[in-house]
């Protein structure tokens, strides 16, 4: 099996509602869509889903990195990972979703081409699907309960807030939302570096110890590791690393300082599912909890994730959200029961989903 034909194409996709984050907000997501065709007729899909704030990327910046590896691609065969990994990585520069969407198409087509699901190539099965849990984006208090209250309805019982703009009107959307659907819900409070410095972190986090909260997620800002190791030592909740995590190296680095005592994989951060199970391997010999989180893609990326979480019963948490948001998702395949929540990888070959 050779790789003969390589199609990069934009992909913009439209939020059902709005992802607002301490940030910015992102009713539609501009990312790349990446096509690998092969002498033996199969079509290998992947996603490149860039976020500037995070790692740097454009959609204009992926698609052009995406076009700059055609040649290297072409007449390759796709079971030589590890060594078309690292020629594209040189060869693009800073593109981790670049990357990850080579990476993932390459785990597609291994996959189809002995008839096996990815997962199936990098573990087998762990669990035999995975909980999700919604996300709440930032908004006016009364706006983030109305939605809670929807999700709630439901049968949702962990959320994820996203907050970040200032502690003490992150206090009221928190108040707002347990007044409205009650204080048993659990609550996974993502910052996303909103907070900013340590002692506004840890005065705001100590607030909050009449909710139930499993973790707080990148308070203070993401170049600042020591300041989130003065927060992680100070309170008693769990510190997440997400922003400031981007790659394996960071997670020695992060590890090292004592800066969290989780950490959020991304395949589009750290350049797809090789790397991430690095990450995963190096995270656990450190001691540091791991979730697989989203940007946000399609059935595609977020299958690709959904196999990784399969595969690894070290991943205590999935965040594989994009498919129930996304009004024009470009492919069917991506596994949800509406009524639990619950994702699971399909038995279709390779990434198990399809264009539409």
């Amino acid at each position: 099996m050779r790789i003969t034909t390589i199609e990069v194409r934009p992909l913009d996709l439209t939020l059902e509602t709005a992802l607002t984050v301490a940030y910015g907000s992102y009713p539609v997501l501009n990312y790349a869509l990446l096509l690998v065709h092969t002498d033996n007729g199969l079509l290998g899909l992947g996603e490149a889903s860039p976020d500037p704030e995070v790692t740097g990327e454009t959609q204009a910046g992926v698609l052009e990195a995406l076009n700059r590896l055609k040649d290297i691609l072409v007449g390759k065969d796709p079971f030589d990972l590890e060594a078309i990994l690292l020629e594209c990585s040189r060869a693009a520069g800073e593109f981790p979703s670049a990357i990850a969407a080579v990476d993932m198409a390459l785990y597609d087509l291994m996959g189809k081409s002995i008839s096996l699901p990815v997962y199936a190539l990098i573990g087998g099965h762990s669990r035999l699907s995975v909980p999700l849990y919604p996300v709440i984006p930032l908004d006016q208090p009364e706006v983030m309960a109305g939605m809670a209250a929807r999700f709630h309805a439901m049968g949702a019982e962990t959320f994820k807030i996203k907050l970040g703009s200032n502690p003490e009107e992150d206090l009221r959307r928190l108040e707002a939302i347990t007044n409205t659907i009650g204080s048993e819900i659990r609550l996974r409070l993502d910052i996303n570096q909103g907070w900013k410095d340590p002692r506004t972190a840890i005065t705001a986090i100590q607030s909050l110890k009449h909710f139930r909260v499993d973790w707080v997620e990148q308070p203070v800002r993401a170049d600042d590791l020591n300041g989130m190791a003065k927060v992680s030592a100070a309170v008693d909740v769990p510190v997440m690393a997400d922003e400031a995590c981007i790659n394996l190296n960071d997670v020695f680095r992060i590890a090292e300082s004592r800066a969290a005592s989780m950490i959020n994989i991304k395949l589009m951060k750290c350049g797809g599912i090789f790397q991430a199970l690095k990450m995963l391997a190096a995270a656990e010999s450190a001691g540091l909890s791991c979730i697989l989180g989203s940007m946000g893609e399609s059935s595609i990326g977020s299958a690709a994730g959904l196999h990784v979480v399969t595969a690894r019963s070290g991943i205590l948490a999935c965040e594989l959200l994009g498919p129930l948001f996304i009004l024009n998702d470009p492919a069917t395949g991506y596994l949800v029961d509406p009524q639990t929540y619950h994702a699971r990888a399909g038995e279709l070959p390779g990434l198990g989903v399809k264009l539409k």
